[in-house]
């Protein structure tokens, strides 16, 4: 991000940047009515200084909104909510003059979105104390500091914490108890709002399968980085009839007038992973330990067990 007050020397320099190499190539961003979007910044050019002003970036879609100050949500929530928001108007802030007029649209904000005047200043106020006043740290004893974590409730959840912390430190003043409030049941653990993936659309898994009509007398165990209906009907799977050294369609031939069969819905996932190698070293140890009839190899990768 240069900046400079002469625009022939950022042509200039464009030029340079663009001719060390072919594949990467810059473009130049010039300023409207002396003001220049970066990141979550906005750059504006002054007469008076040789420095910009730098202030907040407010997009043009943003429509104000946060959640409600009666949410039912813990209170703390919304004071974190404040206060981070006015750290980030600190830190970009080039200015106090520019911070201000920062704080004040941010105020109108929360207003709109019915936070209680009093308890933005207060957190304003906190925050200013925190970046410019000092204090002086007394030498105690660390205590063993412990978190708790609770559901919340409404008001009785600030009453459970209040008796609980004074009971802790009242039989154990060696303990620095906080208590944090989190979210209770919300609609998405009521029921599952995502459609669950079929069996055979599962990929990167160890699995057993076995015949319909043998039963547990002939098992098969493997693994696909691939999808289970292309590892048992696809090119070279299982049940494809040009596949070749296939257990399965071995034992299919041998028993050709009975009623035997595989099925890829009614495989088990023993165990699942996205990495190939570590499904090698997955399926050895399964193959080592768990029952199977049909395999013709003992392990995948050599797992060098005593």
């Amino acid at each position: 991000f240069p900046y400079t007050t002469l625009f022939r020397s950022v042509l200039r320099f464009h030029d340079h940047v663009n001719s060390i190499d072919e594949s990467t190539k810059f473009e130049v961003e010039v300023e409207n009515n002396g003001k220049l979007a970066f990141l979550d910044t906005v750059v504006s050019h002054t007469d008076n200084s040789y420095y910009p002003d730098i202030s907040t970036r407010v997009k043009p879609t943003d429509k104000g909104s946060f959640y409600n100050f009666k949410s039912f949500i813990p209170d703390n929530y919304k004071r974190n909510l404040i206060y981070c928001l006015i750290y980030r108007l600190y830190r970009i802030a080039s200015s106090y003059q520019i911070f201000h007029q920062d704080l004040t649209m941010l105020r109108k904000k929360f207003l709109k979105n019915g936070f209680p005047g009093h308890l933005y200043d207060c957190v304003v106020s906190k925050f200013l104390d925190s970046q410019y006043s000092t204090k002086d740290n007394p030498v105690i004893v660390p205590k063993r500091k412990i978190i708790i974590v609770l559901p919340f409730l409404g008001p009785i959840s600030y009453y459970v914490r209040r008796k609980t912390i004074r009971l802790i430190t009242r039989f154990y003043p060696s303990v620095s108890p906080k208590v944090i409030f989190k979210r209770g049941l919300r609609i998405n653990n009521l029921f599952s709002y995502k459609d669950t993936l079929p069996l055979k659309c599962h990929s990167g898994v160890v699995y057993k399968v076995q015949c319909e009509s043998c039963g547990p007398s002939a098992v098969y165990i493997g693994k696909t980085k691939n999808t289970l209906h292309e590892r048992f009907y696809g090119p070279n799977g299982h049940l494809h009839p040009s596949s070749k050294n296939s257990a399965l369609l071995e034992h299919l031939g041998r028993n050709i007038n009975s009623s035997c069969e595989f099925n890829c819905d009614n495989a088990v996932i023993l165990d699942r992973c996205s990495n190939d190698y570590k499904l090698r070293f997955m399926e050895s140890i399964y193959l080592k330990f768990e029952k199977q009839t049909l395999n013709t190899q003992e392990r995948s990768i050599p797992l060098h067990i005593v």
